[in-house]
This record gives structure tokens, sequence and C-alpha cells, in this order.
């Protein structure tokens, strides 16, 4: 994996994906204040169950609908 895959459009590597960009940008966020919390030991039950909901929730809804959207190319 390359970095550039990060921000770059699936069909079209050399222009820039706005919505991969910002949704790396918020888990790289996420990510942070979660790492930071856990290391100053004011990680709660909770931040784990929205950090958890949001990061997984997000990842396996663009799974399925990845899934979905090559199902409806191979009909065409």
């Amino acid at each position: 994996m390359n970095i550039k895959d990060l921000i770059a459009d699936d069909k079209n590597p050399d222009r820039l994906s706005h919505t991969k960009l910002w949704s790396n940008i918020a888990h790289l966020t996420a990510t942070a204040v979660f790492i930071k919390q856990a290391w100053a030991n004011t990680l709660d039950y909770d931040i784990w169950l929205i950090y958890l909901g949001i990061v997984g929730a997000q990842g396996a809804a663009m799974a399925f609908l990845s899934r979905g959207a090559q199902r409806d190319e191979g009909r065409n």
C-alpha cells in the first residue's frame, strides 16, 4: 500500500478523493486522541465504545457498500 492510495481516487489515481482524504483525517484525529488518552491513563469505557463504533462501523459500512457497488458493476 502506498500513502497516495489513502487520498487518491480509485478510478483515477491522479485525482484527489475528498471522501478518502477527510475520512482518513477523521480517523487519524480520533486515533490520536484515543492514544493520547490511553497514554495518560484517562481512557474511559465510553470512549472505547465511541471510538470502536465510529472507526469499526465506518470500515464495515464502506466494505458493505463497496461489495454492493462491485455487484452492480457486474450487472452492466
